[in-house]
């Protein structure tokens, strides 16, 4: 014990100098892995791709000063992507929408850093294991329905709108209209995130996959000048950096039922999700030290808060690039700050290289993040914990993806409440712990009574928080009923750690219950007459027993909790048909005044790459140029699914003939000329063809814009 204790890696400065070579290598190849994972992140969730970063230099430079945990890395998760999307999406989408999940990140940081000083760390022992798994494998499926079209080269712009469901539905169209080049590429990514976990070789088992798909990526699309010859949108668009970091949360959206529906998910799953990382990663420490949670949730909520204002995502503490930093060697939390110290390198001296990396690779980088969250091997292992864990498994999954994550976890733990009620326990010890506790003079004696599981698991921790360490310690379960896979789980890793000290521990009482499968941490109550589980299973005959109840049973109880998540689905749908027919005229105002508005936009590009036509200039400008483009066209789309009057849809017939012509005769001609550097043509295509196409395509927008506002206001002048 002392000379454990004594080899203990130091802390602060002095820990700086004398671990500072294992936490420089670490760090430095915990930033090889964090980078482009950072900026796929963001882009999935709908942020600035460079805003991932942003997150991760917060997360690195800032937060290791106050983390109550030594060896996490703080960034942005894959985990919190279908909330940030949806944030941004329902909050009106585009810049418009970040800028307002900012204000609902910061909202929901500050509640993290209050629940850290109130000392709540422990809250996420609340949520059961198997639907926090079901929650996070339904995020990985979600992930990869969203990522298959961006790898296979499909122009983003034209998934708007297309649920997980339908997108998987369309995989095999996305296939058949594959961009050849950039699926190339994203296949071979994906093929090396796959095989090198299985290539045995130690020098490249140091050097994280993600670096090595970034090594063949980057001179691929280089050789294959993909910034030429590829859309806008098949690589990293990271633009001025510097000049968009500064203040950009919106409050403006305060007021309203979405932004607080994204201030509780945020906060949630957001500190769910870090303070299970926190756990998992104290049991790889090789120090067996203990994290200190409360402190560790109060610190990332302050990082957010910074993060937010900023412009940045909500960081948790990472488990890939955790674990990945144990395995690297890290000691202490300066090999978070040297991940982080690097990614501000990187951003200084290497964004022309970053925008050189294509989106199919990011995409093979978070589809193989999909698959570890949502691995067949995770299905079958929940399975073998017991059948009731895989039914709340699968109902929180499959709730999540027709819903949302709040309604998807809500589900799961309904679920695992009916089966507690099934299986025996007392209504009245659902959520209080109910023990005894007897001390002697080198010994602890606990009891525990009715149901040990995760609804309660707080209270009974406050009970082994009074255990002093060094002491025998003896757990009765004879006078208890049902106990839970959360519990068993809790109770091996005390085993673990109280042995560690120095302690003793007796578990009795276990031979009157009956597991609900073979797995040593599977959920158990107590058997028929209290006889030992072999004698139960000799003399038991009669219809099938599934974990405590009958075939009937388990059929009616499935299909109970199958129709819950629809019928939270038909309301969901319901309130959202009241909403969309409360919003139907002011819709298509909001439609065609954004298509104006980027009309307007690709003009003053235009514009302004001619007066000063410098190689970047010229790049950034006419990739926007191209991002409108196909931004105006999805929107266009939309516009017109909506009822339109005849005389609406005659001007928007017009005006769509006018601006095809403008863009094709005009608009990509001025493009291609600039990009050639021949800004002479691009001057002449302004004057013969640019500004004589533009005029009725103005007229029309125009037109149409007049149109919506006085329908939308004789409509509301009309309630």
């Amino acid at each position: 014990m002392s000379s454990i204790q004594s080899s203990l890696p130091k802390e602060g400065t002095a820990g700086l100098r004398e671990n500072f070579r294992s936490d420089f290598i670490s760090g430095f190849l915990v930033f090889m892995l964090a980078l482009p994972l950072s900026l796929g992140i963001a882009k999935a969730s709908g942020f600035p791709s460079a805003m991932g970063v942003l997150t991760a230099m917060i997360g690195g430079l800032f937060v290791s000063f106050f983390a109550g945990s030594r060896l996490t890395i703080k960034g942005p998760a894959a985990g919190l992507i279908t909330i940030c999307a949806g944030c941004v999406t329902e909050l009106g989408g585009g810049p418009e929408g970040w800028h307002l999940a900012l204000g609902a990140i910061v909202v929901a940081s500050w509640i993290q850093i209050v629940l850290g000083f109130l000392k709540a760390g422990s809250l996420s022992d609340f949520i059961p294991h198997s639907a926090v798994h079901g929650m996070l494998a339904a995020i990985g499926i979600i992930i990869f329905s969203k990522q298959t079209p961006i790898l296979l080269g499909i122009d983003p712009s034209t998934l708007n709108g297309i649920s997980p469901i339908g997108l998987l539905e369309r995989i095999p169209e996305f296939v058949m209209n594959a961009n050849q080049p950039v699926a190339v590429i994203g296949i071979i990514s994906l093929i090396v995130l796959f095989g090198m976990p299985k290539i045995k070789i130690n020098f490249l088992q140091k050097i994280p996959a993600p670096m090595i798909v970034l090594l063949i990526a980057v001179p691929a699309a280089y050789m294959l000048s993909f910034n030429i010859t590829q859309p806008a949108y098949a690589l990293v668009h990271i633009g001025d950096f510097w000049s968009s970091v500064g203040f950009n949360a919106d409050f403006s959206a305060i007021s309203s039922f979405v932004f607080w529906k994204y201030v509780f998910m945020f906060l949630v799953v957001g500190s769910l999700e870090s303070l299970l990382t926190v756990k998992a990663v104290d049991g790889l420490d090789p120090w067996k030290r203990q994290s200190n949670f409360n402190k560790d949730l109060a610190a990332v909520g302050a990082g957010n808060v910074v993060s937010g204002l900023l412009g940045g995502l909500p960081m948790i503490s990472e488990v890939a690039r955790s674990s990945a930093n144990v395995r690297f060697g890290g000691r202490t939390v300066w090999a978070n700050f040297f991940h982080g110290f690097f990614l501000l390198v990187a951003m200084l001296l290497m964004i022309p290289v970053i925008e050189m990396i294509p989106n199919a690779a990011l995409a093979a980088m978070l589809i193989f993040v999909g698959y570890v969250l949502a691995s067949p091997s995770l299905f079958y292992k929940t399975y073998k914990i017991g059948s009731e864990q895989l039914v709340v498994f699968l109902i929180t999954i499959a709730a999540t993806i027709a819903t949302d994550l709040l309604i998807g976890i809500a589900s799961g733990i309904i679920a695992k409440f009916l089966f507690h009620i099934i299986n025996g326990a007392p209504l009245r010890g659902m959520f209080k712990a109910r023990y005894t506790l007897k001390e002697k003079e080198d010994e602890y004696n606990l009891t525990i009574q009715g149901a040990a599981i995760f609804s309660n698991l707080m209270g009974f921790k406050n009970a082994f928080n009074q255990l002093k360490t060094g002491k025998k310690v003896e757990l009765d379960f004879s006078k208890a009923k049902l106990v839970d896979h959360t519990f068993m789980e809790f109770l091996k890793h005390f085993e673990e750690e109280y042995t560690h000290t120095g302690g003793t521990v007796i578990v009795k009482g276990f031979d009157r219950f009956q597991p609900f499968s073979n797995h040593p941490l599977a959920g158990r109550k107590v058997s028929k007459g209290y006889e030992p589980l072999e004698e139960e299973l000799t003399h038991v005959r009669g219809p099938l027993i599934v974990n405590g109840f009958g075939r009937v049973q388990l059929a009616l109880l499935f299909g109970m909790l199958c129709a819950l998540p629809l019928l939270i689905v038909g309301m969901s749908k319901t309130e959202q048909g009241l909403k969309v027919a409360q919003q139907d005229r002011t819709i298509p105002l909001e439609q065609v005044a954004h298509i104006e508005v980027l009309l307007l936009e690709n003009r003053l590009a235009i514009a302004t790459t001619l007066v000063t036509p410098t190689p970047e200039i010229i790049s950034h400008n006419t990739a926007q140029v191209e991002e409108n483009i196909a931004e105006i066209e999805q929107t266009w789309k939309a516009y017109m699914a909506n009822h339109l009057t005849p005389a609406e849809r005659t001007l928007a017939e017009q005006f769509a003939a006018n601006r095809n012509r403008f863009v094709n005769e005009a608009l990509k001609p001025v493009v291609v000329a600039l990009r050639a550097d021949d800004v002479k043509e691009a001057n002449n295509i302004v004057v013969r063809k640019i500004r004589p196409l533009y005029q009725p395509v103005e007229k029309d927008i125009q037109a149409l814009v007049k149109l919506q506002q006085a329908d939308f206001l004789a409509h509301r002048n009309a309630k």
